[in-house]
């Protein structure tokens, strides 16, 4: 008789086997229900509900879900069969506040359910609403970038920081740096080099001179990464097409032998016609956004006309095509002139448009203006500046934009996003010719994208501090804005405890660097600052931690 090893009767033995099986059977049963549902709060579906927010925006919402609240006068017993008349189910309960969690029929869009649940007797009903980390980039530099509370890209992020679809920024300039560690992240992995003509990869691409390093950082730094500088793009990615040779340019891209550091219309049609041609095909790629921060005088040559009309045509992918206007204070640029193509011009940190910004009537009928002045960016040898002046500074702002536009409805043709972000500029008191139809705005862009209108919207009249929090070991400064509305002369700011006690008085100065009157460094805690201009005057709030 076999009695097994010792530790189990004989018939035990015997079942044992099935036993086993039906073990492992049951743990394979736990575990798939516990991939399937018991992670499902890590594995939340997000849904986006409009029309909560008055300014617009669009508020994330956890799909299937929803809060009510009954009546004092509604049992239980009666709340759970109200809403199983509803096709809903209790969740859990949240007695504290007197709230029910309840899950939606499956398939009915939250924006539905909602209207099912208040339609009950004796129901209140709200989303389920998520909440993150509010979009304020980590990147040490960004205190430093004005230009991106000129253009309130912080409200933009609101909206969109360019994650929700794939775009991205061909550079048609002097080649990216590839392996700075700002950009290479970005980089999509066909980069070409079209300086001799025809365009060859050039992977990882490699720079002639500092421009293109210069611009990528403006419109799409890697951003939230602790590193660098934040480009206007979170998610956009970028592709080089080097259309300077290695040869004749300096690092700053000057002539090293007159005449040498230049390219010329071959050069540009042939890198157009790789971003309308090639690039769409690439699963990497998503829209298009081509970016030109080059120029040079007289009309718009037919041939590069027609590469242009082939990247913007529905045909090659309908590219968004942006260009600067010119640094000569004259007429504007070619290509910046060319049908099809946004011109931008440049402004300065006050919001005057630059003296060397060239204008013209390409600005009036299709053109806008962006901070082109000091602008702080990344630069070569994985370096930062804060120099980069001239209106090649201002058209990365504005691909950087339409990449936000695009990611957020990719559905859009060039001539609509032109469309957004010439409808929501704002003026700063230029002729047309000047200023085109202004400085673009972020905030107003999205706002218009996502409601169609801005006849409701009387303007941000709130200063706000960025970064915020303010880490002085890391930031060095934080930025006080100035709300638009609020823009003038004599503006003096001051920041304050939150008893109300004096700590420093910044004058006309805009940026702070965590030290009181003294010069002596102020505690962690939270402080209050005052902005007044001769058209007003607002507050604001800034969080500082040592």
């Amino acid at each position: 008789m076999v009695r097994g090893n010792g530790m189990y009767p004989h018939r035990l033995y015997r079942l044992w086997p099935a036993i086993v099986q039906a073990k492992t059977v049951l743990w394979i049963v736990i575990f798939c229900w516990s991939a399937l549902f018991g992670s499902q709060a890590h594995a939340r579906q997000i849904e986006k509900l409009y029309g909560l927010l008055s300014d617009g925006r669009p508020v994330e919402v956890a799909q299937g879900e929803a809060l009510v609240r009954f009546d004092a006068s509604v049992s239980t017993a009666q709340r759970r069969v109200v809403l199983s008349a509803a096709g809903a189910r209790v969740l859990s309960e949240l007695p504290s506040v007197g709230w029910t969690h309840v899950a939606l029929p499956g398939g009915v869009s939250v924006k539905s359910g909602l209207e099912t649940l208040r339609g009950l007797p004796g129901v209140s009903a709200e989303p389920n609403r998520i909440y993150r980390p509010l979009k304020a980039p980590n990147d040490p530099q960004v205190s430093n970038q004005y230009h991106l509370s000129q253009i309130d890209a912080f409200g933009g992020w609101e909206f969109e920081t360019g994650l929700s679809t794939r775009v991205t920024i061909a550079v048609i300039d002097a080649g990216i740096e590839g392996d700075h560690p700002d950009l290479a992240s970005k980089l999509i992995g066909t980069s070409q080099d079209c300086s001799g003509g025809a365009c060859v990869p050039d992977e990882p691409p490699t720079a002639a001179c500092n421009h293109a390093t210069r611009v990528s950082g403006i419109a799409a730094a890697a951003t939230d990464n602790g590193t660098g500088v934040a480009g206007v793009s979170w998610g956009a990615r970028l592709i080089s097409l080097k259309v300077f040779p290695d040869s004749g340019c300096t690092p700053d891209c000057s002539d090293d032998l007159p005449g040498t550091c230049e390219t010329g219309d071959v050069q540009i049609i042939n890198a157009l016609t790789y971003a309308a041609t090639t690039l769409p095909a690439s699963v990497m790629a998503g829209r298009i956004v081509i970016n030109m921060s080059i120029g040079g005088p007289g009309p718009c040559p037919a041939s590069v006309q027609a590469a242009v009309s082939l990247a913007t045509g529905a045909a090659a992918g309908n590219a968004v095509v942006v260009a600067a206007a010119g640094n000569d204070g004259s007429s504007v640029n070619s290509p910046g002139n060319c049908q099809g193509v946004i011109p931008v011009g440049a402004t300065d940190s006050l919001g005057n448009v630059a003296s060397f910004s060239s204008r013209g009537p390409e600005l009036s009928t299709g053109g806008v203006v962006a901070p082109g002045v000091a602008i702080v960016t990344t630069d070569i040898n994985g370096a930062t500046t804060g120099g980069a002046t001239g209106t090649s500074f201002s058209s990365p702002l504005v691909a950087g934009l339409s990449a936000l536009l695009l990611a957020a409805d990719p559905a859009r043709a060039p001539d609509q996003i032109r469309t957004l972000l010439r409808s929501s500029a704002e003026s700063v008191g230029q002729d047309p010719t000047v200023q085109g139809a202004g400085r673009v705005n972020a905030f107003l862009a999205a706002r218009l994208s996502n409601r169609g209108t801005l006849s409701d919207f009387a303007g941000r009249e709130k200063s706000i501090a960025v970064p915020n929090p303010f880490r002085p070991s890391q930031s060095g400064s934080v930025l006080l804005s100035v709300p638009t509305s609020l823009a003038g002369s004599g503006v003096r700011v001051k920041i304050y405890t939150m008893d109300g006690r004096l700590v420093r008085d910044l004058g006309a100065n805009t940026s702070w660097d965590g030290r009181n009157d003294a010069g002596n460094p102020v505690a962690t805690g939270t402080y209050l600052f005052f902005v007044k201009t001769d058209r007003g005057q607002t507050t604001g709030k800034v969080a500082l931690i040592r």
